[in-house]
């Protein structure tokens, strides 16, 4: 654990440009020649803006950790052991880097490139998860008592609501009933830690990608203006849309976790998530990875990849990775 001295880490963004990632199974097998191939986008993406009650970084976030050097330093000052953590010794130390450090994309040391990487990235995908398994709890709790008959309080209807517009329901005047419940329930919910850091890492080519440099965008989310995003470099002509831009590395993440949640093109992932929930299994990356096929163009072998990045680095055992409650802080 963080020795007592530590009060509070404040990070800053910081941009910077890379190379494009290489192809996807050499990726996977963590080969230093995946920065040849050009990145992949999702195909089907078409959010205009992050959700409403998107994340931001630690408000005291003012540190640019500009080198990995620098944040294997806070990692060790935090007491953050990837080994302890993957056997449930530990709880994750809630660092949050607003921007990946700048030299990450180029280390030459794979194995030391990936434990960073996924340090840099565990505890936002945690953080952005805990804010919708809260609100996953509160719905479940008022489905109960609607359906025990009690009363309906405004507050409630109205929360109930705006929950439901936030995940693409037009749910005004709607009755608040079972079915109502069932169909936001599914979209409420958690994304499982493997398959969220997977994705990072095939995305963003272990944060080699321009995008995450330049817009911390680690999951190659669209959106269809110019200033909302990068442009890609083989966008086809006549094509409008970018790769989205973020101000931190949380606001991707949790902007990912709502599209996974709310995007039409991802039905099928919620409903394999379902179908886990409904028969008491834990949330699993390499089942839910097969309802994303509509995530980037080249679909079955993406998921594919997916699954043998998950498999190869033994992702599965941050699935049950719990985040500290109280914000890691170091002061200079």
């Amino acid at each position: 654990m963080a020795p007592s001295s530590l009060n509070e880490f404040v990070l800053m963004p910081s941009f910077y440009t890379a190379a494009l990632v290489g192809s996807m199974v050499l990726l996977a097998s963590q080969v230093q020649g995946f920065l040849d191939r050009t990145q992949v986008t999702p195909a089907s993406f078409s959010v205009e803006e992050p959700p409403a009650d998107h994340m931001a970084a630690p408000a005291r976030a003012h540190l640019d950790v500009a080198k990995a050097d620098d944040f294997e330093m806070i990692l060790e000052r935090s007491g953050f052991d990837l080994n302890n953590i993957r056997g449930g010794s530990d709880l994750v130390p809630a660092v949050y880097l607003a921007s990946l450090p700048g030299d990450l994309g180029s280390l030459d040391q794979i194995k030391r490139k990936k434990q960073l990487f996924f340090s840099a990235v565990l505890p936002l995908v945690l953080r952005a998860n805990e804010k919708v398994a809260r609100e996953r709890v509160r719905l479940i709790r008022f489905q109960d008592r609607v359906l025990d008959g009690a009363q309906r309080r405004p507050v409630e209807r109205e929360w109930l609501l705006e929950l439901a517009d936030r995940y693409g329901l037009d749910a005004e005047g709607a009755e608040i009933d079972s079915v109502l419940f069932a169909t936001l329930l599914p979209k409420v919910d958690e994304i499982p830690v493997s398959l969220a850091l997977a994705q990072a890492a095939v995305e963003s080519g272990w944060g080699a990608s321009r995008f995450a440099r330049n817009g911390n965008a680690l999951f190659g989310q669209r959106a269809w203006t110019e200033k909302a995003g990068i442009v890609p470099k083989e966008r086809a002509s006549g094509e409008k849309h970018v790769v989205r831009k973020y101000d931190s590395l949380l606001g991707s993440v949790a902007s990912y976790v709502h599209n996974l949640n709310s995007h039409p093109s991802y039905r099928d992932f919620r409903l394999r998530r379902a179908a886990l929930r409904t028969a008491g299994r834990a949330l699993d990356g390499n089942v839910l990875a097969g309802g994303l096929l509509s995530y980037a163009e080249i679909g079955q072998a993406y998921v594919d990849t997916l699954r043998l990045v998950i498999t190869k680095n033994r992702l599965s055992d941050f699935d049950g990775a719990v985040l500290e409650r109280s914000l890691v802080t170091v002061s200079g």
